[in-house]
């Protein structure tokens, strides 16, 4: 009995909500000029207990573009503000494959001309830019740049440096001494005294002609550097040195050829001037006046490693020195060192770096000082 009151009751329930919801159906068709029109939001009813409420969004769409600057549904506004709609799209452009956009798409603008791609014409533009001359071209170039270097290098008279050395004559109608230079070349001038000892100058050289040629002096020394930019000049120079009473005049001349064939020049790197007398550092005297040859050719040729063509070359048995040289000429030695000599010998002349040649009569054997230890050489002579 009970179970039956339950369905009972339950089937009545139901039967009074169908009930009410056909007639609140009734009643809303019965009354058309209330419904809500397009655009209108519809009120949103009371849900009853266990039903799902669905909102209704906005109207669909018609088939016309927003406004320009209108809000576009489904867009965020954010958005819209930072990127705003324009008439520049790629509806505007013919790309490869698609015809451009439909105009009325585009709010009454026309859409811009298709961009062409570029010629072939601006590549070759950038080639002759890149690439003005061929490779033989750049080759015949450089040749004729080698060949220009070359001339601007060219001189009339070839140099060609020696190391010499010359006894200055003070006397009254005595000649000067030269000193040979050549253009883009330097010439050094060793003033020195009887002893072969430095004499320093005492104020700076002169020269005749400062455009022609210049004189370099380091103070407190007895080295002059002479040098010319020009050829086929003249000059002179006047040194003054310590403790002398009469300056010294050299004759400079500059670019002469020796011979009218022959496109060489000889000269000097070095000239060393010995001027007669005894200088402020003139060495202590271990020989008399009478023994330095001042004046002598025959020993200045020794000295200069020049000697006379029947000159003949004498070998030495022992340990000999480093550049020692010794000739035999004429009934005598001669003896060319930079060593002490220990043996007696008659005359004697000094060059400004230590070298001496020694004249002596012939004998087979000599004695030299090498760091304070003697050496006896023996000699084959003739």
């Amino acid at each position: 009995m009970m179970m039956k009151s339950v369905f009972v009751a339950s089937v009545l329930t139901l039967a009074i909500g169908t009930a009410k919801a056909e007639q609140q159906g009734n009643g809303a068709q019965a009354q058309p000029q209330g419904q809500p029109t397009q655009g209108q939001q519809q009120p949103i009813q009371a849900p009853n207990g266990g039903q799902w409420v669905r909102v209704e969004g906005p109207s669909r769409q018609s088939g016309f573009p927003a406004a320009p600057g209108a809000p576009q549904p489904g867009v965020n506004p954010q958005m819209q503000n930072a990127f705003p709609q324009t008439n520049y799209g790629p509806a505007n452009y013919a790309v490869a494959g698609q015809p451009a956009g439909d105009p009325q798409q585009q709010n009454g603008t026309a859409p811009l001309p298709p961009l062409n791609p570029p010629e072939n014409d601006h590549f070759d533009e950038a080639m002759e830019v890149a690439q003005p001359f061929t490779p033989e071209q750049i080759k015949q170039m450089r040749q004729a740049l080698e060949n220009t270097r070359k001339a601007k290098a060219w001189q009339p008279v070839r140099g060609i440096p020696r190391i010499s050395s010359v006894s200055v004559d003070l006397s009254p109608g005595a000649s000067m001494p030269v000193l040979r230079v050549v253009p883009g070349e330097l010439s050094n001038l060793i003033v020195l005294d009887s002893t072969g000892a430095p004499w320093p100058l005492a104020a700076t050289p002169r020269v005749s002609n400062p455009d022609l040629y210049s004189a370099e002096w380091l103070q407190g020394t007895h080295t002059v550097v002479v040098s010319t930019p020009s050829a086929y000049e003249t000059g002179s120079l006047a040194l003054y040195l310590e403790g002398a009473t009469t300056p010294v005049i050299v004759k400079i001349v500059s670019g002469e050829p020796d011979g009218k064939k022959d496109r060489a020049r000889v000269y000097d790197a070095r000239l060393d001037l010995r001027v007669p007398g005894r200088g402020p550092l003139a060495k202590a005297a271990v020989m008399g006046p009478g023994k330095i040859a001042l004046y002598d050719d025959l020993l200045q040729a020794f000295l200069d490693g020049i000697p006379p063509k029947d000159a003949k070359q004498v070998k030495a048995q022992g340990a000999v020195p480093s550049h020692t040289q010794i000739w035999q000429y004429d009934g005598n030695l001669y003896v060319r060192t930079r060593q002490d000599f220990q043996t007696a010998f008659d005359n004697t002349l000094a060059a400004g770096d230590g070298t001496r040649v020694y004249r002596l009569p012939v004998t087979p054997f000599i004695t030299l000082s090498q760091m304070g230890q003697k050496v006896t050489l023996q000699l084959d002579i003739y």
